[in-house]
């Protein structure tokens, strides 16, 4: 296995580490803020290193179908279970409704089964900006939501600062959900151009 694999793997593995912790994440408890902190930056190592892999697969020409395949998996893998697990908890839904995670998931899957039975008919049917923008304000508003929460356990006393992150969690999370919702339009509007051109 390269090392443009490799980091995949290791991507993977961090990702099995965060859900693991916020499996048995007490939001409450006494250490709650450093569990959140260590959790938001297992999150931000993980999407931080996806261009890692990228850049070694191009740089010493180590692309290869599983690389190809096992990347994107990763990214959807580590925001969708992110996600649903912010979900289930309740210091969460002031900034992040259950809903959003619905919609957000089920495009992810709408688009992977799309982008699948394109490729089928040996079409290349890659990741476009609104994809790849859609990918970076998820991976911002992720961290926005856990940042809100350590806020509150931190500075509950200062008003302004706990409002301050609730409203930023809200902003990042709405953006994160308008671009998705965007991308995925598009994705259909391009995959229906390209079929009704190649039947």
């Amino acid at each position: 296995m390269n090392l443009a694999n490799q980091i995949t793997v290791g991507r993977l593995i961090l990702a099995a580490g965060l859900f693991g912790l916020l499996a048995v994440l007490d939001a409450g408890g006494e250490r709650a803020a450093v569990w959140l902190i260590i959790a938001m930056l297992l999150f931000i190592a993980v999407v931080a290193t996806d261009a890692l892999d990228g850049y070694y697969a191009r740089k010493y020409h180590q692309v290869s179908d599983f690389g190809r395949i096992a990347d994107p998996a990763v990214d959807k893998i580590v925001v969708c279970g992110t996600l649903i697990f912010l979900a289930a908890a309740e210091w969460a839904r002031p900034v992040l409704a259950p809903w959003m995670v619905v919609v957000i998931v089920a495009r992810e899957f709408t688009i992977n089964g799309l982008r699948g039975f394109v490729e089928s008919r040996g079409i290349c049917f890659g990741a476009d900006w609104p994809g790849k923008l859609k990918m970076i304000t998820q991976s911002v508003a992720i961290p926005g939501v856990f940042f809100f929460k350590i806020i509150e356990l931190l500075l509950p006393a200062i008003g302004w600062a706990v409002r301050g992150a609730r409203w930023l969690a809200i902003f990042l999370v709405w953006s994160a959900l308008v671009l998705t919702v965007y991308s995925g339009v598009e994705y259909v509007l391009k995959a229906a151009r390209i079929l009704r051109a190649r039947p």
